[in-house]
């Protein structure tokens, strides 16, 4: 479960993705359209929440039939993987002293988990820094 320093209420710049149910399993990995965008949503071995962009950028596979493991989803295709950010955190194919992974990232979303259902927030509907 996600967890924030303050509480978080649930608005109307809230949107319901999914109920808890649906991430139920063995594999707790679904897919989500919101915000105008197809998108994964997965529970990693942490219990921790992740919405990030559905296909790879490298070769555009779908990162619903990648493999479940180290708190994030490995691409089925050439095995990059991302954290529940969106962060590539592994290339295996790039030579070991390679650090392109750091500049890959996919959209990621802010998500909490209420009263049985998933909520989602596009960051830009966050309230600016003051």
């Amino acid at each position: 479960m996600t967890h924030s320093p303050q509480p978080v209420t649930i608005t109307s710049s809230w949107v319901r993705i999914a109920s808890v149910e649906a991430l139920q399993g063995e594999r707790p990995v679904i897919p989500v359209t919101a915000f105008g965008q197809a998108l994964v949503l997965f529970r990693d071995e942490e219990g921790e929440l992740g919405l990030i962009g559905r296909y790879c950028p490298h070769r555009g596979a779908d990162l619903c039939y990648g493999r479940h493991e180290n708190n994030g989803l490995r691409c089925p295709f050439h095995g990059w993987h991302f954290d529940r950010s969106g962060q590539c955190t592994e290339q295996p194919a790039e030579p070991e002293d390679s650090k392109m992974y750091k500049m890959i990232r996919l959209p990621s979303f802010t998500v909490v988990e209420r009263d049985g259902a998933i909520y989602a927030q596009d960051a830009g509907a966050l309230p600016a820094a003051t």
